[in-house]
This record gives C-alpha cells, structure tokens and sequence, in this order.
C-alpha cells in the first residue's frame, strides 16, 4: 500500500522543506487474478495523484506567501522613499538658487574682475546626499516573487524602483561635479585672492555643468516624488514631465 510523508512547518519558518513523499511498498499477499492486480494498481494511481495534489498545493501555498512577503516589504520602502524624496524636492530647489547665485557672481566678475561688489559675493559648492532602501526590491527580484505576481502589478514595482535608481544614478553626477569643482580650487588657487577672469570662465563651466545636472535630478526626484505617491494610492503614475530652461538674464 502507499504510504504519504509530510515535513511539517514550524509556526513562523518558511516553507522550505515542504514536500509530498510517496513510498510505494509491494503487496503484503500474492497477486490473484487482474481483479486484485487492477485493484493494487489503482490504489497506487490514486495515492499518486494525491501526492502530487499536495505538493502542489503546499507549493502554491509557498508561492503566495513569498508575494505577500514581497508586496508588504516594497510597500513598506516606497512609503520611506516617498518621505526622502519630497524632501529632496525642497533641498533641490534651494541647491538650484544658491547655484545660479554662484553664477550670477561669476558673471558679473568675468565681465569685470575689479567689480569689488562681485569680488566680496560668496561662492557655494555643497550637496547632501540622499539615502533609498531598495533592499525588498532586490530581494523580490532574487527570490522570483515578481514572477508570481500579474504582469501589470510587477511593471508598476518596476517603474517606481526604476524611477529611484534613476534619480539615484544622476545623484552621483552631482556628486561629481563637486568633486571637479575641488580640483579647479585647487589647480587654480581659487578664492584665496581677488577671483581672475579666467578663474570666473573656469569655475562658469563647471558650475554650468552641475546647474544642469541639478536640474535633471529636480526633475527625477519629482517624477520619482509622484510615482511613489501614485502607487501608494492605488493610481496611475505620471507619463511624462518636462522643466523649462531659461537662459536670459
């Protein structure tokens, strides 16, 4: 007769040793006529089917539970990701002022070096970094759990994570641009004395540069800023966003 084992699952461990084991022994007594042979062989069909009935219930159970998992844990990083970025939003905008000031400066002393209102403007080149948590998304992506989700659902997890490594990508141009900045400082001997013409053009380019960059990552971190927030309340997120760039005086 056949004989059904089961590993059991401890209360809070994963199912991972969940598995249906049919032991199939030989009859206890001779074989008589197709009657008893039709009967053994029934049996053995039938404790067959429901080991693999089993199984693959105790495998969908496994299955649903990993995108349960999965689906609680992202949710829990966009909503931390969704604070980060609206309050990078607001540090953006100021970097982006304090930046064209620096410009604003510089222009003025390129134009004329012993413009001694220019001379005395102050010069600022810092930026904060700003930290996500992507590790459910990884795991997710490890695990498999998005390939048991429905198509529609797995894109939207994509679009959100994908949106904040795209942020998180021009973040480290910025990071960067202060850097070259720093060499310049150093090559040049800047702001240790009155700002030369040259050193001004020089300092220009590069703050040109990181303006632009600022500008991108304003950009990502809005659209990044209203896709987790449209994911969060169950909507569709935005298609497109644009920034005007003005370059007037």
């Amino acid at each position: 007769m056949g004989r059904l084992e089961f590993a059991e699952a401890r209360p809070g461990a994963d199912l991972v040793a969940e598995e249906a084991v049919l032991d199939v022994h030989a009859p206890h007594h001779p074989i008589v006529g197709w009657k008893d042979f039709f009967v053994h062989l029934l049996t053995i069909t039938i404790g067959l089917l429901i080991a693999v009935g089993i199984e693959g219930c105790v495998e969908l159970h496994r299955e649903h539970k990993l995108v349960q998992e999965a689906r609680e844990t992202m949710r829990e990083e966009i909503q931390y990701n969704t604070g980060q970025m609206n309050g990078a939003v607001g540090k953006l905008k100021t970097q982006r002022e304090m930046m064209q000031k620096n410009i604003d400066v510089l222009t003025r002393i390129q134009e004329n070096p012993r413009d001694k209102e220019a001379q005395k403007g102050s010069i600022s080149a810092d930026y904060s970094i700003v930290g996500l948590r992507d590790t459910a998304w990884k795991t997710a992506q490890t695990t498999g759990a998005l390939a048991f989700m429905p198509y529609a659902e797995a894109q939207r997890y994509s679009d959100v994570f994908g949106a904040q490594k795209d942020f998180l990508d021009q973040q480290d141009k910025i990071l960067e641009d202060e850097a070259q900045f720093l060499g310049l400082m150093a090559k040049t001997n800047f702001g240790h004395n009155d700002i030369t013409a040259e050193q001004a053009s020089a300092a220009l380019e590069r703050f040109g540069i990181w303006n632009a960059h600022l500008l991108y990552l304003d950009l990502m971190a809005k659209v990044s800023a209203q896709t987790d927030q449209a994911f969060l309340e169950g909507k569709e997120g935005p298609h497109e966003m644009h920034e005007d760039i003005h370059t007037g005086k």
